[in-house]
């Protein structure tokens, strides 16, 4: 590999840290359509695990200072992840086996892509026309952190910012081993999906969301590298530790990015390029 295409793949992996960080979402798109279209890895099943690593190391790296600000509810991101190890061992076990062909893989990747793609619009749509929830527009949670936790009755119940919240045990337990074996199938983080879940499903502010969906991506993402490999994916690392070096030192600029660039218009560049992207693995 030589040094100038060493040198686009670590600005790959910068690209999709600094996006990631500022928006929670499309890290797993950027980096498996990185891994695929520029590297040129033709085996799903090596690029499911090697883009489950990115994003898992991207996260870790960004998701601790939502924890140092106590803006969290980690006993539903436990119940997320108890449900996502089940779903992620189940859906990187059936990935395996049934998507290990890159002619079946890529157009389903692509549909997958549009349909992030058209859930990232829906929300700067909405946000356009100032019809986001009350909640999640409230102005910085820093200063108060969840209180009252308790789990009675087979439900959790918290408190935050003055309002009161209850959630069900199964519906997360359910909730983690869907998206955890859809995010497994496709070797993504499932981030575009217990976004929408918390916030639209369960009614919680996007202030606590981070953080708390962060633990069940995290150990959901574990488990799903571990079964990858276990099934003898292999790693391509001449290509996964410069990716994976871009998109640390991109997940550390991401808020200073934030700073300069409004956050609508990231989300909309990058509705657009993931749009491209699921067009392209569709049609191709």
């Amino acid at each position: 590999m030589d040094i100038s295409f060493l040198a686009i793949i670590v600005l790959c992996g910068i690209f999709i840290g600094v996006v990631f960080s500022s928006i929670g979402a499309g890290g797993g798109i950027l980096t498996s359509f990185c891994l695929i279209s520029i590297v040129g890895v033709a085996d799903p099943n090596s690029v499911k695990p090697m883009t489950q690593i990115i994003v898992l190391a991207t996260a870790l790296t960004f998701v601790p200072g939502y924890f140092r600000s106590s803006v969290l509810v980690w006993p539903l991101g436990l119940f997320l992840a108890v449900g996502g190890v089940l779903g992620a061992l189940v859906g990187s076990s059936l990935s395996s086996i049934y998507l290990a062909d890159m002619k079946t893989f890529r157009p389903l990747l692509g549909a997958l892509t549009l349909l992030i793609g058209a859930q990232i619009a829906s929300k700067l749509y909405r946000s356009w026309n100032k019809q986001v929830s009350e909640q999640s527009v409230r102005g910085p949670a820093t200063s108060q952190a969840v209180r009252n936790l308790s789990f009675s009755d087979a439900a959790l119940t918290f408190s935050y910012r003055g309002l009161d919240y209850r959630v069900p045990a199964w519906s997360p337990l359910l909730a983690g081993f869907l998206i955890a074996t859809v995010a497994a199938i496709f070797g993504v983080g499932g981030g575009f999906l217990l976004v929408p879940y918390m916030s639209s499903l369960l009614g919680l502010p996007m202030y606590i969301i981070p953080a708390t969906s962060g633990i069940a991506i995290i150990v959901s993402l574990l488990a799903s590298i571990w079964n990858y490999l276990s099934f003898g994916a292999h790693l391509e690392m001449i290509a996964l530790l410069p990716l994976l070096a871009g998109a640390v030192l991109g997940a550390l600029a991401g808020p200073f990015v934030n700073r300069w660039m409004k956050n609508s218009s990231l989300q909309a560049a990058l509705a657009l390029i993931i749009v491209i992207i699921g067009l392209r693995y569709i049609l191709a």
